[in-house]
């Protein structure tokens, strides 16, 4: 009896194309490995003059054996060559998977990753009404006496703030840089209790660690805190953003190095 002729997926003749594809290159791969071992004896029984048949010691003029040097230094150049480009590629993916989720300057996660973060929690905590999603804002300013700000000095406050802060969160929270002033977390109990608990931690915490973590900034320096929790109406990332904003109260204020809670 005559079998019906059942057509082959799309994937499924990819999958054999590319199978195909595998076991070629890999006898091929077989095939040169075995003629370049094959080759390299051959040199070997040719060139050392140990051996009955081949160059013989009266044929190594110093331009023989400078030609030879240079001919056995290629493959280890081509070598190291290869690695270092294998090498290179590697760390340029690392690169531009560690760009997609940290901002460069802060070290933080960036402003992308954690709204994408956040929209997935806003979309858990709207189809299930007992999952609840909370969000720290933290706003940071540096005014040195001269009225002006560097941005270096700026910037590497704001790092280590970020990294004194990462180190009080658990490991479900999300702490990311979202503008050059502000820093969010996002806090996976989002009831008032687990807010305010947090940033009661973060504030104290600061409190104690922040002249250490100032050095030697001169100037003004102020933080404020706020935070909101996911509401049922509207679970927006940026609507839950502002919410915090409107309720920034500041934490911390010092003038030089008197301090001002």
């Amino acid at each position: 009896m005559e079998q019906p002729n059942t057509p082959i997926s799309g994937d499924e003749h990819g999958y054999g194309r590319v199978h195909k594809s595998y076991r070629s290159a890999a006898r091929w791969s077989r095939v040169a490995m075995v003629a370049f071992w094959i080759i390299f004896a051959a040199f070997l029984f040719w060139a050392v003059p140990v051996f009955p048949w081949g160059m013989s010691r009266e044929d190594y003029s110093p331009e023989v054996l400078l030609g030879l040097f240079l001919l056995g230094c290629c493959p280890g150049v081509t070598a190291i060559a290869l690695l270092a480009r294998s090498i290179a590629a590697q760390r340029r993916e690392a690169l531009v998977a560690w760009s997609s989720i940290y901002d460069r300057t802060t070290g933080l996660r960036n402003r992308e990753f954690f709204l994408e973060r956040l929209q997935l929690q806003c979309d858990l905590a709207g189809d299930v009404e007992e999952y609840r999603v909370g969000l720290i804002l933290l706003s940071i300013d540096e005014v040195p006496r001269d009225g002006h700000k560097p941005q270096a000095a700026n910037d590497e406050l704001f790092r280590r703030i970020g990294a004194h802060i990462a180190r009080q969160l658990r490991p479900n929270d999300l702490l990311a840089a979202i503008s050059s002033t502000e820093m969010a977390i996002l806090v996976s109990d989002g009831s008032e209790a687990a807010l305010s608990a947090v940033a009661s931690r973060i504030g104290h915490s600061l409190e104690v660690r922040i002249k250490g973590l100032a050095g030697d900034a001169a100037g003004r320096l102020t933080i404020e805190m706020g935070f909101a929790s996911v509401e049922s109406h509207d679970l927006r990332p940026e609507t839950l953003l502002e919410s915090a904003r409107s309720r920034l109260n500041p934490v911390y204020s010092a003038t030089g190095d008197t301090a001002a809670a």
